[in-house]
């Protein structure tokens, strides 16, 4: 597997020791691919991806990225690694402009590599760059999430993962950042989508698979997913 692939192995995780939500979950991200986490609310996918980025406790089970164990590293040390996350919600500062974000994203890199790494962000999101100087709090919800994915994606990370980025928005919006996510892939970006819209996710991601109770039930291609009868059963409940 090429290294910028992503492994979860067996994944026992919760919010509280001895009360896994995620159980036992194994799954791979391969490198350069969208992977759509989908299943009914409260299947665990969300904190899958919170274990995976040290928000949530890990009580068995590896993470691996490439041939690395980067289990239970701290956030900060993983996006180091390459490793970027987008959380649903309070995913930016109001208070700071565009560019203060993308600047904060890029800080640990030099002033040559800063300017590229921006540069080249805002030729995927030229509305951005029209609102560069803007507060964050000043701009619409559509226009935060790209932003949430902008800097996200300005160091370059080998990783995103992302929770419910169509949530709340219009539909022509739902297909702005569908676009987006396609042209990250496009640069070599793996990209690990949980969605709770499965139409959205199925339209953008080349695999997937169906969580139910935190483990996986379905595994299989957009394509194959997208036909199989079997998912709107575990959708609606169906053991």
């Amino acid at each position: 597997m090429n290294a910028a692939g992503l492994v979860v192995d067996d994944l026992v995780a919760g919010y509280e020791p001895g009360v896994p939500i995620v159980r036992g979950a194994t799954l791979e991200a391969r490198a350069g691919e969208i992977f759509a986490l989908l299943g009914p609310n409260g299947s665990g996918k969300s904190t899958l991806l919170r274990a995976v980025v040290g928000l949530v406790g890990v009580e068995s089970g590896r993470v691996r990225l490439g041939g690395d164990d980067i289990t239970g590293w701290p956030t900060h040390r993983l996006a180091r690694a390459g490793v970027g996350y987008v959380p649903q919600t309070d995913n930016v500062f109001t208070r700071l402009t565009i560019d203060e974000h993308l600047a904060l994203a890029v800080a640990a890199l030099d002033r040559p590599q800063r300017r590229a790494r921006i540069a080249s962000v805002y030729e995927l999101f030229p509305d951005l760059a029209g609102r560069r100087r803007l507060p964050a709090g000043h701009l619409s919800g559509g226009q935060r999430q790209m932003l949430a994915l902008a800097r996200a994606l300005v160091p370059a990370p080998r990783v995103l993962l992302l929770d419910e980025p169509s949530a709340g928005l219009a539909p022509a919006l739902v297909d702005a950042v569908l676009d987006r996510l396609r042209r990250a892939r496009a640069l070599g970006v793996t990209i690990v989508l949980v969605e709770q819209n499965t139409r959205v996710a199925l339209a953008v991601a080349d695999r997937g698979c169906v969580l139910v109770e935190g483990q996986p039930r379905l595994v299989g291609t957009a394509a194959e997913l997208a036909g199989n009868a079997e998912v709107a059963r575990l959708y609606l409940g169906a053991r």
